[in-house]
């Protein structure tokens, strides 16, 4: 009964998160190569890699209504970024250990 449907190759190490932005039909994915990485769930294959991180990216969201996802590091930053370019929108900082956790 269970059976792989899906696969998605392209974290070059383990991957610690994964979201998906139901609007778009994208599955957002945060690994410990310090990327996030957007993947078009229909056809299987990535859209972007969010490179800016520094540290594993250990927490991702995307936000139901934007074409935003939202992205929490190891590094102590927390990103915003456009889904449609796949660049970084803003930087939070001022963290003093790992982001871990979005809500």
């Amino acid at each position: 009964m269970n059976k792989v449907i899906r696969n998605y190759h392209g974290h070059l190490s383990g991957i610690y998160c994964m979201k998906i932005h139901e609007g778009l039909g994208v599955l957002v994915s945060g690994g410990r190569d310090s990327t996030a990485r957007v993947w078009d769930i229909r056809v299987r294959k990535q859209i972007h890699a969010l490179v800016g991180h520094s540290h594993t990216v250990g927490s991702v969201l995307t936000q139901e209504f934007e074409p935003h996802v939202i992205t929490g590091s190891y590094d102590s930053f927390i990103k915003l970024w456009d889904i449609g370019t796949g660049r970084c929108i803003n930087t939070l900082t001022n963290h003093k250990k790992s982001v871990r956790a979005l809500v």
